[in-house]
């Protein structure tokens, strides 16, 4: 790792990413030591060993605002309950980074193998975004099948955001209406994955400062590989794949085709229209 250059993926897309006029003999992003490593992190976050620290960051999403509206009205009591919910999310994501730990120690590794020699210290800004171009590029193939339930999940969370009484949408419903009608969509998941990755990739300098603030949990400025590793899964999470999903579902409803299928879904679970 030490001969490669960690700012290749920066200067790859500084030269237009990808392109016809690129020679065959150019190495490819996707073979980067860090593409590889963020590869491996994925695979575990988004797969069976990472479900706990999914559905513990999702739980507490609902809990937060539990919290935050029963404090606004007065009713602490309520509040108080939100509040044990969510300290118990937050305990089971915790214990759920060990399923990570050593990818997160791969990715860590990496980056600092490929600085130069007898460069030491603590991440710097432009090295976190070497993160996030990684992290976008091959993000797209755990985007595409997490785009329908990134929707769905936003649709539910408004509907915990209402009053009780104002709550008439069944979020179950619009899914199992829906669900025979994904695969109709495949391609078009794919497609808006890439496209959506694609165009934060551009935005990388702005990126990489907001993750780098919120792995620099003492604000010296620089990440050290022990808040890295506490802070990483969350940070990824906060500040790259929740802008990503939400870019992708707004996408989604753009396209005409999934949202003749979702608004005929919601439609019939509010009883308007007849389902098909």
């Amino acid at each position: 790792f030490q001969t490669v250059n960690c700012n290749f993926l920066a200067e790859f897309m500084a030269g237009g990413g990808y392109s016809d006029e690129r020679q065959e003999d150019e190495p490819s992003p996707e073979k980067h030591p860090l593409a590889i490593a963020l590869r491996a992190l994925l695979r575990v976050s988004h797969g069976p060993a990472g479900r706990a620290l999914r559905d513990a960051v999702e739980d507490s999403a609902a809990s937060l605002h539990g919290v935050a509206s029963c404090g606004a009205t007065g009713d602490g009591s309520t509040a108080a309950d939100y509040k044990q919910e969510l300290e118990a999310q937050l305990d089971e994501g915790a214990s759920a980074y060990r399923a990570l730990s050593s990818e997160l120690s791969l990715l860590w590794e990496t980056i600092i193998l490929a600085r130069d020699p007898g460069e030491t210290g603590g991440l710097c800004v432009e090295e976190v975004e070497e993160i996030v171009l990684a992290h976008l590029l091959v993000y797209p193939e755990f985007l595409a099948p997490a785009l329908v339930k990134g929707l769905f999940r936003r649709v539910a969370l408004g509907q915990c955001m209402l009053a009780f009484g104002d709550r008439h949408l069944d979020v179950g419903a619009v899914m199992r209406s829906m669900e025979p009608k994904l695969h109709r969509h495949k391609d078009t998941f794919a497609r808006i994955a890439e496209e959506c990755c694609s165009h934060l990739m551009t935005r990388s300098e702005t990126l990489a400062p907001k993750l780098h603030k919120r792995l620099d949990l003492d604000g010296d400025g620089l990440v050290s590989e022990e808040e890295f590793m506490k802070a990483a899964p969350d940070a990824i999470a906060l500040e790259l794949e929740n802008l990503a999903n939400s870019v992708g579902s707004e996408s989604l409803l753009n396209d005409d085709n999934f949202a003749d299928d979702f608004h005929m879904a919601m439609g019939a679970a509010l009883g308007i229209t007849g389902g098909s």
